[in-house]
């Protein structure tokens, strides 16, 4: 969480930045650069565990000549996921934060489409096991994915899609990295002011 909010300070500062700023003439020519800042709340289905599982994110950033995302995310699943035999006993909770990417392609099309990144550190908590835990509950993931997005409204979006989270250095009791990894269903809202310059 640390981390997710040091990054969405940065954001807001920079755009705070280029906002006092007026565009550099000599080195862009002028060229108009669009900036729009957005608030992403998201929502994944997913399986962890053998379990099915809602995750719920949010994420902040700004969006860069119409085409690239830059800011961070924050998820966490909603439900408590019963882990079955063999993998342990209790319930686990799962979070994960980091850097957020996303690169569109036709955005200024009704329908398109965008692929976003995501990369960062995880915590896993396990309740209700009365076994000694052993190693970490920290993790490593990257959670690359195509999403079909429709501009809804000059003040939102509408994506649809599947992405696929990998995930590495899992050492928390007789979890592995199996049993986090796998491909989710998302629906992301992304809400800000993009009515962008028409010049190109």
């Amino acid at each position: 969480m640390k981390i997710f909010l040091i990054l969405t300070l940065a954001v807001f500062g920079v755009l705070n930045l280029k906002g006092q700023i007026k565009p550099m003439d000599k080195l862009f020519r002028d060229k108009p650069r669009d900036l729009a800042l957005y608030l992403n709340p998201n929502f994944e289905y997913s399986q962890i565990a053998l379990q099915r599982t809602m995750i719920g994110g949010l994420g902040v950033g700004v969006i860069i000549n119409r085409k690239i995302s830059i800011g961070a995310v924050y998820n966490t699943t909603i439900n408590n996921i019963h882990l079955p035999q063999p993998i342990g006993t209790g319930n686990l909770k799962m979070a994960f934060e980091g850097v957020h990417f996303e690169y569109t392609i036709w955005p200024t099309q009704v329908v398109h489409l965008t692929f976003p990144l995501s990369a960062g550190l995880g915590q896993l908590q396990i309740t209700g096991n009365t076994s000694a835990i052993t190693g970490s509950p920290n993790f490593i993931f990257a959670e690359p994915g195509m999403l079909i997005e429709a501009n809804i409204w000059r003040y939102a979006k509408l994506g649809i899609g599947t992405t696929y989270r990998y995930t590495a250095n899992v050492t928390y009791g007789t979890i592995t990295q199996d049993d986090l990894s796998g491909f989710n269903a998302i629906i992301s809202l992304k809400f800000g002011y993009f009515r962008y310059s028409r010049r190109k």
